[in-house]
């Protein structure tokens, strides 16, 4: 009985290291990180309809580049993994304005960036 509990109460702090949910309010960014998200033209175009974006990505000095993107939070829904240092993504047409995307480091699970989605922009370009 003695080891379990000797055994338990080693565990106890390792349970505190698992990182918290982070959502953010913020737009952030660690640095030598980009992360820009901007909405996919949609035909026709509705600002009151979810819409596709083109999430990119890059990296500088990164050891292992592993990332999983979350939405909403640092625990939220998982929308892609990538093992890149620098890329891009086009999502489905789920998004709405101010939807966070949050991209964490898989190894160590720390939040590297987050952005919420722009508005999706319906006005014609300007003539030429």
């Amino acid at each position: 009985m003695k080891k379990v509990l000797a055994v338990a109460a080693l565990m106890l702090p390792l349970a505190g290291c698992t990182p918290g949910d982070y959502v953010p309010d913020a737009p952030f960014t660690m640095d030598g990180v980009t992360l820009s998200i901007e909405p996919v033209a949609q035909q026709p175009c509705d600002p009151a309809k979810p819409y596709a974006v083109r999430v990119r990505w890059s990296v500088t000095d990164w050891t292992d580049p592993k990332f999983d993107f979350h939405i909403r939070s640092s625990q939220g829904t998982l929308w892609a993994k990538h093992n890149l240092a620098a890329g891009e993504q086009v999502s489905d047409p789920f998004v709405v304005p101010g939807l966070w995307f949050v991209m964490l480091d898989r190894n160590t699970r720390q939040v590297v960036a987050a952005q919420p989605t722009p508005a999706l922009d319906c006005a014609p370009p300007p003539a030429a």
